[in-house]
C-alpha cells in the first residue's frame, strides 16, 4: 500500500526499509512508496531485497529517522 514519506518516517521510525513502486517528486526525490521490508537491522534488509522484484518502478533503501551516531552507510 503507497504512503507518503511523511507516514513512513514516523511508523517505521529507527529501522531500516525498503519501498517498491516509488514516487518520485519533479526533482527526483522519493515523496513515497510501499514499503515491503523493514527492520533495525540493515543486514536484515538487505539480505531479503532479492526476494521483491525491481522490475516495476522505482525501488528505494533507507533508514527511515535520523541516523544513529556512528552508523555510516554508501548509497
Amino acid at each position: 500500500m503507497y504512503k507518503p514519506m511523511e507516514q513512513i518516517h514516523e511508523e517505521y521510525n529507527g529501522q531500516w526499509i525498503f519501498m517498491i513502486n516509488c514516487r518520485q517528486d519533479d526533482s527526483g526525490t522519493v515523496i513515497g512508496g510501499e514499503v515491503v521490508l523493514n527492520s533495525e537491522n540493515r543486514e536484515n534488509v538487505i539480505r531479503k531485497m532479492s526476494e521483491h522484484s525491481r522490475d516495476n518502478g522505482v525501488f528505494y533503501l533507507r533508514y527511515a529517522g535520523r541516523i544513529p551516531e556512528g552508523v555510516s552507510f554508501l548509497i
